[in-house]
């Protein structure tokens, strides 16, 4: 037994439509799940960051104390020498802040 034309289009219309309706589900999940995947690489790429910004800190502070320890061990060795040198500076400074 054939069926109506008009029915069978009509069938697969709600066929259509259920399957838009699926499709249009999946599309909402598949959303969130790139979402909640750029936020969590979004958190580790901050993660990185403040790790990277810490290590340099603590770098730079360990050098900064080599520095200090080396200016210490040289003005100690040559106190002489030193203080010209922070005359002449202290002079230097005087004399452009003069100007």
């Amino acid at each position: 037994m054939a069926q109506d034309p008009m029915t069978k289009t009509a069938a697969d219309y709600e066929a259509l439509v259920a399957q838009m309706s699926a499709l249009r589900g999946d599309l909402v999940h598949l959303a969130e799940a790139v979402q909640k995947a750029a936020l969590g690489s979004g958190k580790a790429v901050v993660q990185d960051v403040e790790a990277s910004v810490t290590d340099a800190a603590r770098y730079l502070g360990g050098k900064g104390h080599d520095a200090d320890m080396a200016i210490e061990r040289a003005v100690a060795a040559n106190p002489y020498v030193a203080l010209g040198l922070a005359t002449g500076v202290g002079l230097l400074l005087g004399a452009l802040a003069r100007k």
